[in-house]
């Protein structure tokens, strides 16, 4: 009894058991970062890092405060940056058959940004790492 009480109090306790959302193969995740872009380049920033909440390891209250940081963000790049235009696939890049990273160069009137997609696959399932965004234009050129 005392064991299932500690084992229900842990479950009370975690801030997230539930395991993300995996991607079958490549396909999906080129269309989920596919799908992020063209919601960033909308402008509809929340609406786009949405989409990759149920992907990311990341306990959801974490996530959501990385997502409230970059909202706080939005109106200082909108007025240094001008409005988003469009935005370009720049690169696939893989360490050997368990890492991935796609990067982004997002269009703005007066600059761009650069966004980076890690997915890891353990085994046969892909799982977003990590995402990132900035304005270093040099990292193009590297």
């Amino acid at each position: 009894m005392k064991a299932l009480m500690l084992f229900v109090l842990l479950l009370m306790l975690s801030p997230q058991l539930q395991a993300a959302e995996v991607l079958n193969n490549e396909t999906e995740v080129k269309q989920l970062t596919e799908n992020v872009m063209q919601k960033v380049s909308e402008n509809l920033w929340k609406e786009a890092l949405l989409l990759l909440r149920p992907y990311s390891l990341n306990p959801v209250a974490e996530f959501d405060s990385e997502v409230g940081q970059v909202e706080l963000q939005i109106p200082v790049i909108n007025q240094r940056f001008g409005s988003a235009i469009n935005y370009d696939f720049v690169k696939r890049e893989a360490v050997g058959d368990s890492l991935l990273r796609y990067v982004y160069l997002q269009k703005f009137e007066k600059h761009v940004m650069s966004w980076h997609f890690i997915f890891y696959k353990p085994k046969d399932v892909w799982q977003l790492n990590a995402w990132s965004f900035d304005d270093n234009v040099e990292s193009f050129f590297q």
